[in-house]
């Protein structure tokens, strides 16, 4: 979120600097509002100098010290305006982070036009490069704003194809990468940028070519090639008409293998950073100096402060409140799809929904305002979707990027990760905090178990995971095999249009009917804020959640006669529903089915569907031969037999060069594992909505982190005080697809930090508001060169 200081800027900006452009046609009056001077910090010192025949000066920081990096910066002004004083405010901000640099007067255009200004740029960086090597001052990088950034890509590009030593690393501050103007932003942002009008940059483009074709790779960079260039720093505003000058720099490169580092910020205006005390510009120019000082190391791997595993709801919801509570923090996202959206992008069978309100499946942060309260996956998609672009987290995603391994340095204070590429190759990443949002079962395969008889069967089996746009129902008999939420989705969906549908089960499942819709939501959103109206009604869904699992587990026996009553109700007097809708179990021992508008309950009354409660004996050449002896012929069968379970996304991990038994941990409040540092992993509730618990996940790793950044520490590991504690199963589900797989999970404990309550509210006090320090949680590991501070 914007800081107010940033909302001010961009406001005073609009109201005095966008009028006076005008049209920029005026190339004396741009530069006349161009050479206005900001505020700079002091502590710095300015020293005229020439390198390489070209003017300029020196800035650097009063304080005595050996600069960590020696820079080149090219200051900005539509090539036409604009000096190394005017940009002082900048300068001197990076050189209060430990650098020194010069910035070269160089010609301005139109009475220099192209390419006079990259000659002087070439020429000072040539003797800079001599005077560095010369004293043995070490890493020198090449940064610039606007028009400079422009100049510094060129300036690498013609070095590169001149094979000429490169800068160890650049930062670009919003810059002008494609003189042609086809980046979608000059127009779709010209009303929202505070400072420049996207058409009217064409003058100065023209200005600066003088008639020189646009296209060209030193006039713009992003057209060239881009391969092998250093490592790339790119800070863009949201708002710029030159955001995508940026977005599609940062995107051309890294699909060139060059190191990428890409911020978006919110509201800010053109060059922000040059409002030196603007929160955004602090946090961009420590975030420029520290990656000018260190990236491309030997190694050339970037560590970023959190990588996030999964781009699902889950990790989706992790980067939003990333973003919102910890802006300053490097947020990656690896997704090993090829498109966000987890679930709701995997699962493509007939009519997939959620089994649970989108008041509470919904983030807390932003509303559901579409009617259906029990969604279909692709409105639940769309959410996901619409979230991560209204936040900028899309641009966070990488895609196809299979995390294998992970292991764990103290020494380094950092997660080294194996992450396997589409093409078949393995590459490191690195973090400080590694956060799995890769949910809790395989995405591979379901769970598919083998019959008796298959090989003869003449049809066709299908399991919903993997469900694919060739199948055809229409017309068709079908059997589903199962009895959970997936089976009672796709019974009336397939009813609608095939010639029969067979829910086959071995056991019933506790059947709920609600409406679709929540009446009480509609209403108020006529009346209230959308956020006012979605908050009230997810209170209230949270709480009568929370009043039928408590019944439930108190008074088991009222709560099953009741569902069965509905379910009675539903089916009429002479339905079996002892047989085929009672179940054994107590309710809650598994998860409650519900069904929206009673719409399995319909498709059962009208005919067009029916449940068998037996076992398979085998398949046969038309169909299934039952236990019972009864025959149900198919054309298609589904499996709707669950989930394969899996933890941590099925990632080796490893502490410390020790390799890691999760089994063997402790789940520490329902998200980390008990000696096991800087790792967190969202996990929702069995009894509720999932993003219940994925939230209040989400906003405790923001305050683990604000927690370390605020004490120098760069380690958080939970351990157990008392290793005497009572271990228990993570979960007490008695579902197949539990006890399948639930050996492979952590354990919990006997008490809190480490037992698992699987209540909202105790959670919400316990993560939102309780102690971070509650000495179960270790803090260690201090930062050996802390930021400094403007």
């Amino acid at each position: 979120m914007a800081s107010w200081q940033a909302r001010l800027a961009a406001y005073m900006v609009r109201r005095r600097v966008k009028p006076a452009l005008g049209d920029m046609s005026d190339i004396g009056k741009v530069r006349s509002v161009f050479a206005t001077r900001l505020p700079s910090p002091s502590g710095v010192r300015y020293r005229p100098a020439t390198l390489g025949g070209v003017p300029g000066e020196w800035v650097e920081a009063d304080a005595p010290g050996t600069a960590a990096c020696t820079l080149l910066y090219l200051h900005g002004g539509g090539f036409v305006g604009c000096s190394p004083q005017t940009h002082r405010p900048l300068t001197a901000a990076l050189a209060l982070q430990g650098m020194r640099l010069f910035v070269p007067d160089y010609r301005l255009a139109p009475e220099h036009p192209f390419p006079a200004a990259l000659d002087d740029v070439r020429a000072a960086w040539d003797a800079l490069r001599a005077d560095v090597a010369a004293d043995g001052a070490g890493r020198l990088a090449v940064a610039g704003d606007s028009a400079g950034g422009n100049l510094a890509l060129a300036l690498m590009l013609s070095l590169r194809d001149a094979g000429q030593p490169l800068p160890d690393a650049a930062a670009l501050f919003s810059p002008s990468t494609d003189l042609t103007g086809a980046s979608p932003s000059l127009l779709a942002n010209a009303a929202r940028d505070a400072m420049f009008d996207g058409a009217a940059l064409g003058r100065l483009a023209d200005a600066y070519l003088a008639g020189g074709d646009p296209a060209q790779a030193l006039a713009s960079p992003l057209l060239a090639d881009l391969a092998g260039l250093p490592p790339l720093l790119v800070h863009v505003g949201e708002n710029e008409v030159l955001r995508d000058d940026g977005l599609r720099l940062a995107d051309k490169a890294r699909a060139a293998g060059v190191q990428i580092e890409l911020a978006v910020f919110d509201v800010v205006p053109h060059v922000w950073q040059l409002f030196w005390r603007l929160p955004e510009a602090k946090r961009s120019v420590r975030e420029a100096a520290r990656f000018l000082c260190s990236a491309g190391g030997p190694d050339n791997v970037p560590v970023e402060d959190v990588i996030i595993v999964g781009a699902g709801l889950s990790g989706i919801g992790a980067a939003c409140h990333l973003q919102t509570r910890c802006p300053g923090k490097r947020v990656l996202i690896l997704e090993g799809r090829e498109s966000m959206g987890g679930t709701w992008d995997l699962f493509r069978y007939p009519g997939v929904r959620s089994d649970s309100d989108m008041y509470t499946l919904g983030y807390a942060f932003r509303p559901w305002t579409q009617g259906k309260a029990i969604a279909d996956g692709p409105a639940i998609l769309d959410y996901i979707r619409d979230t991560a672009r209204a936040y900028g987290v899309d641009r966070k995603i990488r895609y196809g990027q299979q995390v294998k391994g992970a292991r764990w340095s103290t020494a380094d204070a950092c997660w080294t990760l194996d992450v396997a590429q589409p093409d078949g190759r393995v590459i490191q990443m690195r973090c400080n905090f590694l956060f799995m949002c890769a949910g809790y079962y395989r995405y591979a395969e379901g769970y598919r178990p083998e019959f008796p008889g298959e090989e003869r069967y003449a049809g066709r089996i299908v399991h919903p995971q993997h469900w694919t746009p060739d199948i055809d129902t229409a017309g068709k008999r079908v059997v589903v095999i199962g009895s959970g939420a997936t089976a009672m989705t796709l019974v009336p969906s397939i009813a609608a249009h095939a010639a029969h549908v067979t829910m086959l089960q071995r056991s019933p499942t506790y059947v709920v009917a609600r409406p679709a819709s929540d009446a009480l939501a509609n209403r108020l959103r006529r009346h209230l804020p959308a956020m006012a109206a979605y908050r009230i009604t997810r209170w209230k869904n949270v709480f009568l959640g929370m009043f039928f699992y408590r019944l439930s587990r108190r008074r088991p026996e009222l709560v099953k006669q009741r569902m069965i009553a509905g379910v009675r109700h539903a089916l009429g007097p002479d339905y079996d529903v002892a047989t085929h809708f009672t179940p054994s179990y107590k309710p809650w021992d598994q998860r409650v089915c519900l069904v929206p508008d009673g719409d399995l309950f319909d498709a059962l009354n009208s005919g067009r569907a029916s449940v068998v409660t037996d076992h398979i004996a085998s398949f046969t050449e038309s169909g299934l031969l039952l236990k019972s002896g009864a025959r149900l012929d198919a054309d298609i069968v589904v499996t709707a037999t669950g989930l394969n379970l899996e933890v941590l996304g099925g990632i080796r991990v490893a502490v410390d060069g020790v390799d890691i038994d999760l089994s063997r941990t402790m789940n520490y409040k329902g998200m980390m594992f008990s000696d096991v540092p800087n790792l967190a992993s969202s996990f929702g509730y069995t009894n509720a909505s999932w993003t219940l618990k994925s939230d209040l996940t989400a906003m405790y790793v923001c305050r683990l982190l604000k927690r370390m950044d605020r004490t120098g520490m760069r380690q958080c590991t939970p351990r157990r005080s008392d290793p005497a504690m009572a271990e228990e199963p993570a979960l007490d589900f008695t579902s197949g697809y539990v006890q399948r797989g639930i050996g492979r999970f952590p354990k919990q404990g006997a008490k809190a930090p480490w037992k698992l309550y699987q209540n909202y509210l105790r959670d919400l006090l316990s993560l939102r508001w309780g102690k971070v320090d509650d000495g179960e949680m270790h803090f260690g590991n201090p930062g050996k060169d802390p930021v400094r501070g403007l």
